[in-house]
């Protein structure tokens, strides 16, 4: 089995389930499963024999230099298409929203009749 296969077997459990069986799964876990805190993945709680697994297949992912071409990559693609929000248009325009905000230009509708009234008004 390989990493990959092993965590996509993990069961998903939530947050709640999770703090009620956190003694027993902590102490052994029956089962790999990952833990979901507000509909993300949180953390993943594995057995010893799989965490070493794992940690042996980044070892050697890290020995080929795979994670390096990686990590190239994706700084490459990052400098390539710099993050919309920090590029100076987009932040021009949070502030102009920020100042309308603030002089009181924004209408609330409290339902889509009354925003169709105001956006025809």
């Amino acid at each position: 089995m390989n990493v990959v296969s092993l965590l996509r077997k993990t069961e998903t459990m939530g947050a709640r389930e999770f703090r009620y069986n956190l003694d027993k799964m902590l102490r052994n876990p029956p089962r790999p499963c990952r833990i979901m805190l507000h509909n993300k993945p949180a953390l993943v709680v594995l057995s010893d024999d799989d965490f070493l697994q794992i940690i042996e297949v980044m070892e050697e992912l890290k020995n080929e230099g795979v994670l390096e071409r990686v990590t190239k990559n994706l700084k490459m693609e990052h400098k390539k298409r710099p993050t919309w929000f920090w590029n100076k248009t987009w932040q021009k325009k949070e502030k102009r929203a920020d100042t309308e905000l603030k002089s009181g230009k924004v209408h609330h509708a409290r339902s889509a009749k009354d925003l169709i009234k105001q956006l025809k008004s």
